[in-house]
C-alpha cells in the first residue's frame, strides 16, 4: 500500500513538472485531478482515544506510594476503628474515627461481618457512607455463601434469604440450580450495595471428616464441583458482583482447622492437579475476580510455610502453572496460622513477596500496612511489585463498574 502511495505522488509531481515546463512555451490551461484518496491521513496518535489500561496507568501513575499500599488491603469495620491494635468488630455505623481511618489508609476494601449487619437499612447506610468518605472507591464485600456461612442470610432482621448448602446444591448436581443461587445471591447483594461476595467455596471436599469446609463444598466429585463453582460465578456476576473463589491450593483434605494454626496438606502436587486445581481452573476460565489463597501448608513445596506467604504457591502454581491474572487475596490474617507463627509486619511483607495483590482482615492494620511501606523503601519489595499488585486491584474495580476514570 504504501509503494502505490508513493507512485501516485511521484506521478502528481511529475504532471506539476511537465506542465511548468510547458508553460513556458504554450499557454495553454491544465487542470489536474487528483483522487481523494491521495490526500486522506490517518489521524494523528495523539488525538486517538485512550484505551482503559492507558487510563489506569495514568490513574496509577498520579498515586503516591501511601495510596497503591492502601490499596492492597481488605479490611474490617473494627480495623478501622483501631488500626494500631485489636478492638472490637461489633460495630454498626460508621464514626468520624472510622473515616479518618479509612482515609489516612487509602483502604482498598471493607469486609462487612455478622456482627455489622442488623438491618436492610442499617448496611445500606454504612456502605453509603463508607463509599462517600472513600477517594478510591471501595471494594464491599461479605462471605454469603449459604449454608454457614451466610452472614446475611442468618441475620433476622435482613431480608435476604439464606440460600442453603452448597453440599446440598451439589447432590441435585442440577448445574443450572448453581447459577440461579448466584443470581439470587448477587441481587440481594447488589440491592444492599455490596459489590463482592466471598465465595463460591471451589474445595473439592476430599476428605470426608473434614470439619472446616463441610456442607460449604459442592462435593467430592472434581468434575461436578468445577462445573457448579463455573455456573455460580457466572450467575454471580449478572449483577457484576465480584467473585472470590476459595480456599487456593484446596481446602477439602484437610481434617484440622487453619484458623487454630497451620494446617500441613501431604498430597502430592501431581495430585493435587488431578482433583484440587479442577475447580479452580474452572474459576479461572469463567472470569473470576479474586482467589483466596488459604494458609495451608504443601508439604512437597515447602516444610512449614504456609501458601499465602509461598512464592512457590502463589506465583508458580497459581499464576504461572494455571495462569491466572485476577486478584489474589490471603484469607483472614486474624487466623491462627498467621498470628501464632509470625509478627503481622513479616506476614504482610511475606505474602506481597509470594505475589498476594490484597491481605485480608490484619490483626493490626497499621504494622501491615507500614511494614510493606518500609519494605519498599529499604528494596525488600519493589516499587514495581505494589504498582502491579494495585493496577490488578484498580483494573477488577473498573471492570466490575466501582471506578470511574475520565
Amino acid at each position: 500500500m504504501k509503494k502505490q502511495h508513493v507512485k501516485i505522488q511521484l506521478a502528481i509531481w511529475t504532471s506539476l513538472l511537465l506542465v511548468c515546463v510547458t508553460g513556458c512555451y504554450e499557454k495553454k490551461e491544465t487542470i489536474l485531478e487528483v483522487p481523494e484518496y491521495v490526500t486522506m491521513q490517518a489521524p494523528p496518535e495523539e488525538y486517538a482515544e485512550p484505551t482503559d489500561e492507558q487510563i489506569l496507568q495514568d490513574y496509577l501513575e498520579s498515586m503516591t506510594l501511601e495510596e497503591k499500599v492502601g490499596q492492597l488491603f481488605y479490611v474490617t469495620i473494627g480495623n478501622l476503628a483501631d488500626p494500631e491494635g485489636f478492638g472490637t468488630n461489633a460495630l454498626l455505623s460508621v464514626t468520624e474515627a472510622e473515616i479518618e481511618t479509612l482515609q489516612n489508609y487509602h483502604t482498598g476494601g471493607i469486609i462487612l461481618m455478622g456482627e455489622n449487619v442488623q438491618t436492610d437499612a442499617q448496611v445500606a447506610s454504612m456502605i453509603t457512607d463508607l463509599q462517600d468518605h472513600s477517594t478510591v472507591p471501595l471494594f464491599i464485600g461479605v462471605d454469603e455463601e449459604g449454608g454457614v456461612v451466610s452472614r446475611l442470610g442468618n441475620a433476622s432482621g435482613i431480608s435476604m434469604s439464606n440460600v442453603g448448602s452448597m453440599q446440598s446444591l451439589g447432590e441435585m448436581q442440577d448445574v443450572s440450580k448453581a447459577y440461579d443461587v448466584g443470581e439470587t445471591l448477587a441481587s440481594g447483594l447488589s440491592a444492599l450495595g455490596f459489590n463482592m461476595d466471598f465465595a463460591p467455596v471451589a474445595d473439592v471436599l476430599t476428605n470426608p471428616n473434614n470439619y472446616e469446609i463441610g456442607s460449604r463444598s459442592f462435593g467430592s466429585d472434581p468434575a461436578m464441583v468445577s462445573d457448579m463453582v463455573a455456573a455460580e460465578i457466572q450467575g454471580l456476576h449478572v449483577y457484576d458482583i465480584c467473585t472470590t473463589a476459595k480456599h487456593f491450593p484446596g481446602h477439602g483434605g484437610v481434617y484440622g482447622n487453619s484458623h487454630q494454626n497451620l494446617q500441613y496438606v501431604d498430597t502430592s502436587v501431581q495430585d493435587l492437579r488431578m482433583e484440587e486445581f479442577l475447580p479452580f481452573q474452572a474459576a479461572i476460565d469463567a472470569d473470576t475476580d479474586f482467589i483466596l489463597v488459604s494458609h495451608l501448608v504443601l508439604t512437597h513445596l515447602e516444610q512449614d510455610m504456609p501458601s499465602t506467604l509461598s512464592k512457590n504457591v502463589v506465583t508458580g502454581l497459581l499464576r504461572e502453572e494455571l495462569g491466572y491474572e485476577g486478584v489474589v487475596i490471603t484469607d483472614s490474617f486474624q487466623m491462627g496460622s498467621i498470628t501464632e507463627n509470625y509478627s503481622q509486619e513479616e506476614a504482610a511483607v511475606a505474602a506481597i513477596q509470594a505475589g498476594c495483590d490484597m491481605i485480608l482482615m490484619p490483626l493490626v492494620y497499621m504494622d501491615c500496612y507500614q511494614g510493606i511501606i518500609d519494605a519498599v523503601e529499604n528494596g525488600e519489595i519493589s516499587e514495581q511489585q505494589i504498582d502491579d499488585a494495585c493496577m490488578r486491584v484498580l483494573r477488577i474495580k473498573m471492570k466490575r463498574g466501582i471506578l470511574t476514570v475520565e
